[in-house]
């Protein structure tokens, strides 16, 4: 059985005819990650796509995506070098310009590259410098 790691999301699906998919696209279903040959899109217009990480990675490169801090702890580090627990990412939307972290309180907060100091997937934090309190 695949699971939600070993998947990237593509987010719903838009177009029937993307020529760069991997052959077999998923799609959950009924709490289970269905697969579905990439000549059948069509018939998934609307649904969110996943595809296989080892389909998309480079090489010998583990690949990580903003999906990836889900569950992860939001410590920011304050103007005067304290360091704060903002809270557990639990959700990630990509799907507008700017990517958004949904906590599990459910306060927002900008995922861009300008804001985060360090990301420790051995511990699972996320280490950032926001320009505003949460």
């Amino acid at each position: 059985m695949i699971t939600r790691e070993e998947l990237i999301s593509l987010g719903p699906l838009r177009r029937p005819q993307i020529k760069d998919l991997p052959d077999f696209i998923f799609v959950l279903r009924d709490g289970l990650f269905v697969p579905f040959r990439n000549e059948e899109a069509v018939d998934l217009l609307g649904e969110e796509v996943f595809v296989s990480r080892i389909d998309v990675q480079e090489d010998g490169e583990e690949m990580f995506t903003w999906q990836d801090l889900v569950g992860y702890t939001v410590i920011d580090l304050e103007a005067n070098g304290e360091e704060t627990t903002v809270g557990t990412i639990a959700h990630v939307d990509e799907q507008t310009i700017n990517t958004l972290a949904t906590l599990e309180d459910g306060r927002m907060m900008p995922l861009h590259e300008d804001f985060i100091i360090e990301i420790d997937t051995h511990a699972r934090v996320l280490r950032v410098n926001l320009p505003f309190a949460l």
